[in-house]
Formats: structure tokens, sequence, C-alpha cells
């Protein structure tokens, strides 16, 4: 099992390649907006995503989590930002900047 250091610097890893490898569309909700793939690990919920990406910013957290919950709405209509899964789950996530162009 992972400890919470590991998964918080793969995490930070993973959003830095973010940056340099072109984005997932989200058209599986029909949304024109970019989105990245992510799998959510067993026992974490978006909210727990939301603190490891911005674990300074709690207003960012809520627009994460808020983005997250509205691109997964087709597919998952009852993921709320504190839904935990057994196994390990694939989630569309906002792109950090998309996220930080919407106001």
């Amino acid at each position: 099992m992972k400890t919470y250091a590991a998964r918080q610097q793969l995490t930070l890893m993973a959003l830095a390649l973010m940056l340099h490898v072109p984005l997932l569309s989200a058209a599986a909700s029909g949304e024109s907006l970019s989105a990245m793939d992510w799998p959510l690990q067993p026992r974490e919920s978006v909210q727990d995503l939301s603190r490891l990406i911005y674990p300074k910013s709690q207003s960012m957290q809520q627009r994460f989590i808020a983005e997250a919950i509205r691109l997964n709405r087709e597919t998952q209509p009852e993921l709320q930002a504190t839904t935990v899964f057994e196994q390990e789950q694939r989630i569309l996530i906002p792109s950090i900047k998309q996220l930080s162009k919407k106001r």
C-alpha cells in the first residue's frame, strides 16, 4: 500500500506531465472542455484528490471538485466529493489550465 507522501509525489509528477501531454476531450460527457482521464485509487475520493492537487487553496479545491463532478455527470451521476470506491475507478478531472481560466 502506498503511503500518503508517495501518493502525493506521484500525483505531483502526473500533474507536471499534464502540462506537456495533449489533454483528452471530455467527449464521453458531451463536453467541449478539456479534461484528463484519472485513476482514482481505492478509498480515495475526489475531495482527497483536490487536496493533493491544491493543498493550500480551499477555493481551488472547491472549483476542482465542482468541475470534476460536472465532467462525470453522465457516466457517474451519483458521484459526490466524498464518494469512495473499493476498486480503482477512472474519472475525468479538469485540466489545470482550463480550471485556472474558469471564473
